[in-house]
């Protein structure tokens, strides 16, 4: 049988906080585009290698074809923190770095997932926990923001995913797991707190500043971006914080159809 393959424009995004270098970034991204998977994750500062932990949950999930579901997601967290308690118990840390290390890192996961489906456009799946949040987007108008779609409801400590198997238990089940419909033209965001925060409250308050993140993030700006978003922390209208995004264009023009495999 014949399929569409949906042709996918693809920005992303990884700003530190002011000051900071790209290597000091806590949050992180995972795009495969082969795969049609996208994520971004954001570790908790206050943990221990919380860089480390997000790079590992982005890179593994945006690499695999499942974990869309609490019953693929609870062994692979538990697996994947046992990766990082080994890589741990290689080091010789200061005291300090010991105590942290005992209670683990903690991130934040957002990840979405699209797959074929005949010539209305693609179908998407997406698994979340903590504050990052997915942002489908139909014209000027959100279709859909999760797990979080209340600026206000940002900074009340939320469930994140925690490195240390043992901490583990019960935590799968509190992913939001949702999916849907896309039509050629929409757009889908991927936005670690700080960013998602200031993305809802301005398509409310200001949605011609919010289409001009969108257009600077399509023209691969970073400067005009960095720009933007400084003059926004400097109206105390964008939290000082490390930034994710990734930006997916479901475009109008479908790449010619293929043979799909059985």
């Amino acid at each position: 049988m014949s399929c569409v393959g949906w042709n996918l424009s693809v920005q992303h995004l990884l700003l530190p906080k002011p000051g900071l270098l790209e290597s000091e970034c806590e949050d992180a991204v995972g795009v495969r585009r082969d795969r049609h998977r996208f994520c971004v994750a954001d570790g908790a500062t206050e943990s221990y290698d919380s860089r480390r932990w997000a790079r590992l949950l982005t890179k593994h999930w945006a690499s695999s074809t499942r974990l869309l579901t609490s019953d693929e997601l609870a062994p692979w967290m538990r697996r994947l923190g046992a990766r990082l308690e080994r890589r741990w118990a290689k080091r010789t840390l200061p005291w300090y770095a010991e105590e942290k290390a005992r209670m683990g890192a903690f991130a934040a996961l957002v990840g979405v997932a699209f797959s074929g489906s005949g010539d209305e456009g693609p179908s998407w799946q997406s698994i979340a926990l903590g504050d990052s949040c997915l942002v489908h987007r139909r014209g000027a108008s959100i279709v859909q923001a999760l797990p979080i779609s209340d600026p206000d409801a940002f900074g009340y400590h939320p469930t994140l995913i925690p490195s240390k198997p043992e901490k583990q238990n019960g935590i799968a089940e509190n992913f939001t797991i949702a999916g849907g419909h896309a039509q050629p033209g929409d757009v889908f965001l991927l936005l670690t707190d700080a960013i998602a925060a200031w993305y809802l409250r301005t398509c409310a308050e200001e949605q011609a500043l919010a289409a001009e993140l969108e257009r600077l993030l399509e023209a691969s700006d970073t400067a005009g971006i960095g720009e933007m978003l400084s003059w926004e922390r400097a109206k105390g209208k964008l939290r000082s914080d490390d930034i994710a995004i990734v930006r997916i264009l479901i475009r109008p023009d479908p790449v010619p159809p293929m043979e799909c495999e059985m």
